[in-house]
């Protein structure tokens, strides 16, 4: 049994501290901005990880929204890039309001327990 976690009991902004999902491919979340769109690699209540491409576009585009899959409307989000590695950028969500971080996290954890879901019942399908 999984711990359900309150993310209202975290404070600051590393996305580390966290519960974090990787976006499926059937159901992608992207990162609407000005100068296109951009899958993430991962989410979590605090940041994001994206493609390397999206660094430039970060730093200089002001309005940017988070598209969740299964919600009708966009999430305006602020982004600073704080890390870069080889093949993506770690991006923490900045002057994020609570509602919307908790509303992110609700997503992370509910997407989370499918994905628990899923791989139980595939175990005891193969199992049988």
């Amino acid at each position: 049994m999984m711990a359900m976690i309150e993310s209202s009991k975290f404070a600051g902004n590393d996305r580390r501290q966290f519960p974090r999902i990787v976006p499926s491919v059937e159901e992608p979340i992207l990162l609407k901005t000005q100068a296109g769109l951009f899958p993430l690699i991962e989410i979590s209540g605090g940041g994001c990880r994206l493609p390397v491409a999206a660094h430039t576009v970060i730093l200089e585009s002001a309005n940017q929204q988070l598209s969740l899959p299964g919600r009708s409307k966009n999430i305006m989000v602020s982004l600073r890039s704080v890390a870069v590695h080889e093949k993506s950028i770690g991006a923490e969500f900045v002057n994020l309001a609570a509602e919307i971080r908790d509303e992110i996290c609700d997503y992370v954890q509910t997407r989370e327990m499918e994905m628990v879901r899923r791989f139980c019942s595939r175990r005891t399908v193969t199992a049988s």
